[in-house]
């Protein structure tokens, strides 16, 4: 019988945090898909009023090394506080864009930082 273990990250740490006016957070992220002209839809994370997206470093075997030992680490987390909705429309370039928000209150490393995000702009 396969053993199985399971081993969360134990520290996430944050290199840069950049928080936005929900007008400006939506619209960011709405053009970083369609920069990518790939005809997707934006998504990002909200937990308990906040809604971010993190930006990720390449995949290196530094980085790797550090996952592995329980560590991730995000290049920058771009936030911005508000309601849930599980859409919210902006408009980018005049045109109108759709920004997705997922729950991610069943992710405790997601409600960990929701937490730190909060607490980091006082």
């Amino acid at each position: 019988m396969v053993e199985i273990e399971y081993l969360p990250y134990q520290k996430i740490i944050v290199h840069e945090v950049r928080r936005l006016e929900i007008q400006d957070f939506l619209q960011w992220v709405s053009s970083q898909v369609e920069a990518q002209k790939q005809g997707g839809t934006a998504t990002v994370n909200w937990v308990d009023g906040v809604a971010f997206l993190t930006g990720e470093f390449m995949a290196t075997p530094e980085l790797v090394s550090e996952n592995l030992k329980g560590r991730i680490h995000y290049a920058v987390v771009f936030y911005t506080e508000t309601s849930f909705q599980s859409e919210k429309r902006v408009t980018v370039n005049g045109r109108d864009s759709t920004v997705r928000f997922t729950k991610g209150d069943s992710n405790p490393n997601f409600i960990a930082l929701a937490k730190f995000l909060i607490d980091f702009k006082k």
